[in-house]
Order: structure tokens, then C-alpha cells, then sequence
């Protein structure tokens, strides 16, 4: 798989199909966190996307200082939502200077939250990650010494979890997106645009550049879209549902690590499982195979109308108050019972 580079973004198709003249391409794109919005408000999209909730402080800490995001150029202020021309190359370099300092404060705070090198090496597993977590706690107090911070941040008993910690970096974080489609040409007219956000045009053409120098390949009835799915998974089984499942899980594991290393069959199924049981639909969008005359109305999802998801073969998939308990949502209304019964008289 090609991966294309446009500016600050990256793409590389993952899989390309192709029925009846609908082509559904799958692909993993990286781009600059704060753009993701740009990402999300198109609605034909099946997607998946790294988690600030699930990727480890300490990993994305590392991954700041040696990989930040920091724009290509740097325009002039003014009206609108575009800027002038650029600034001079001289202020070019102090602006980068400052993007850097901000970079370097928001780990020194993400450092203090997490609770410092004590609670950050505890949590590590494995030889490899412990070492890779000293060398970051030595070169993060090594930060404060560069900067002269004298003030001493707040330490806490216990360190702050990364669904909040993890928050403060996302301004210089990359973020990796698992995304799946039929309709592409609305998205590409709005994004690969003059009038777009420069980064937003980046991660558009690199994916109009992967898709261009990729071949989808023609399904048969009963033939599946796979996503992650290689060779020797298919070696392993020739039942279409467990490979699709599989997929699925795959897809899920971009939220909190990459795909490289091997991991099993048996494993990726473990964890489309348990996705299943937590109303975690979305991995399950980008599976899909050519649609079948008994599939349910509706079941292309957001995908063209050849096609059939396999999230619309799961049962209950588009309403979550089905699978979990009544009990369970009067603790997520914090006891209010009057608001679940609201939620509950709510059309599906």
C-alpha cells in the first residue's frame, strides 16, 4: 500500500472495491488533531479514529516532541476566515519558536497531570516501554530546566487519566482516521478547494492521490469489502462473517494503536465482541459486501445502495437503549429517572 504525502497529511488506501459500478474505498489518513473537525462533518463517511481516551499519555507525549504538528507557513492576520500574505521569514521563525514553547508547555502540564515520571513508569508494560518512558520523563524535566520554569506545577496523589490529560496536547498531536466511502465527490469539491483550511486541503489531496493510483478491485454476490483482512487471515478461515467481524475489529484497534505487529484472528474477533456489547457500532460500518434481495431496507447505511454494511445485519444497531439496562441509564442521567423515561419515550 502507497502511502501519499501532501503537507502535513498522509493517506494510503487499505481497501478498494468495486460492485456494479460503486466503488467503496477504505483508507487511513493522518493529519494535524485540530483539523479533525473539518474530517467529521461530512456524514457519508463510515469512520474510526484514534482516541484521546485510549492512547497512553506518556505515548502521546512522545510522540509531540518528536513528531509536532506545526503549520507549513504562517499567513498574516485579517478579516475572514483566510489569511494575507505570508509573514516575513524572519517572523516565520519566531512564530515557530513560540508554536514550540506552547508545545513544550502543554507536556510540562500534561506531565504534572499524568502525575510525573513516579505514576507514568508504574503504569508502563514491558522492558521496551519502560525504557522508552524514562528517557521521556528524563527529557521532560530536562524541559523545565530549558525553559527556567521555577514554579513548581501542582502534583496529585494520583495521576489524572487520559480522557483529560491527553487534551492538552491534541493542539500539536497527529491523529490517524480509518475512513470508508462511496460518495467522495462532495468532500473532495468542498476540501481540495482555495476557499478550504490549507490542512484540510492537505489530507484531501493525499487521499484524491491514493485513490487515483489505486485499482479497486470487482466484488462477486456474497464477497466481502475487508478491510486490515490479509492474506494469511484468509488462510485461516473461508467464512465470510468471521473474517467481516474480524475487519471490524482491525478498524476498532485505530483507536488506541496502530495496526503494525501481529496479532491474531482470534483476537480481533475477541474484540469485535466486546464493541458489540458496548454499542461501539461504528467499527462495524466499514465491512461490507454487495447487497442481497433479503437484506433489511436501509441496510447501505450511509454507503451507496449496492452495498449492505455489516453493522445493519447486527440487531438493534441503531438503538442502544435496547442493549443496555435501565439501571445502567439512571446512573449515566446521574439518578435523574424522570430523564430516562424521556430518553425512552423518544421514536427510535
Amino acid at each position: 500500500m502507497n502511502v501519499f504525502r501532501e503537507g502535513s497529511a498522509t493517506a494510503k488506501v487499505i481497501c478498494d472495491s468495486a460492485y456494479r459500478g460503486s466503488r467503496l474505498s477504505s483508507l487511513e489518513v493522518t493529519f494535524p488533531r485540530p483539523f479533525l473537525a473539518e474530517f467529521n462533518t461530512h456524514t457519508r463517511f463510515g469512520r474510526n479514529s484514534a482516541s484521546s481516551r485510549a492512547i497512553p499519555v506518556w505515548k502521546r507525549m512522545i510522540a509531540v516532541l518528536e513528531k509536532p504538528y506545526v503549520p507549513n507557513s504562517f499567513g498574516v492576520n485579517q478579516a475572514g476566515m483566510q489569511a494575507g500574505e505570508m509573514l516575513s521569514a524572519e517572523d516565520q521563525r519566531r512564530v515557530v519558536q513560540n508554536w514550540l514553547f506552547g508545545r513544550d508547555m502543554s507536556v510540562l502540564q500534561a506531565y504534572a497531570l499524568v502525575g510525573g515520571r513516579k505514576e507514568i513508569v508504574s503504569a508502563v508494560k514491558g522492558q521496551k516501554n519502560l525504557e522508552a518512558a524514562e528517557r521521556l520523563c528524563d527529557k521532560v524535566e530536562q524541559l523545565f530546566l530549558d525553559h527556567g520554569v521555577q514554579v513548581r506545577l501542582s502534583t496529585q496523589d494520583k495521576g489524572l487519566h487520559k480522557q483529560h490529560a491527553n487534551r492538552v496536547l491534541e493542539t500539536y498531536s497527529f491523529h490517524t482516521v480509518i475512513v470508508s466511502a462511496t460518495h467522495w465527490r462532495n468532500f473532495f469539491g468542498l476540501r481540495a478547494s482555495t476557499d478550504a483550511q490549507p490542512e484540510a486541503c492537505d489530507f484531501a489531496l493525499a487521499m484524491a492521490k491514493a485513490m487515483q493510483a489505486s485499482t479497486p478491485h470487482e466484488l462477486m454476490p456474497g464477497e466481502w469489502h475487508l478491510p486490515y483482512i490479509r492474506p494469511e487471515d484468509r488462510e485461516e478461515t473461508t467464512d465470510w462473517m468471521v473474517l467481516a467481524r474480524a475487519s471490524a475489529g482491525k478498524c476498532a484497534r485505530t483507536s488506541y494503536l496502530t495496526h503494525d505487529g501481529t496479532r491474531s484472528l482470534e483476537e480481533d474477533i475477541r474484540l469485535a465482541g466486546s464493541l458489540l456489547g458496548n454499542g461501539h457500532m461504528s467499527p462495524f460500518q466499514h465491512p461490507a459486501r454487495p447487497r442481497e434481495g433479503l437484506d433489511p431496507s436501509g441496510a447501505w447505511g450511509n454507503y451507496s445502495q449496492v452495498w449492505t454494511q455489516l453493522r445493519k445485519l447486527i440487531e438493534n444497531e441503531s438503538d442502544f437503549t435496547k442493549l443496555v439496562s435501565r439501571e445502567r441509564l439512571i446512573v449515566g442521567c446521574r439518578g435523574d429517572e424522570t430523564l430516562v423515561d424521556f430518553i425512552l419515550s423518544l421514536s427510535e
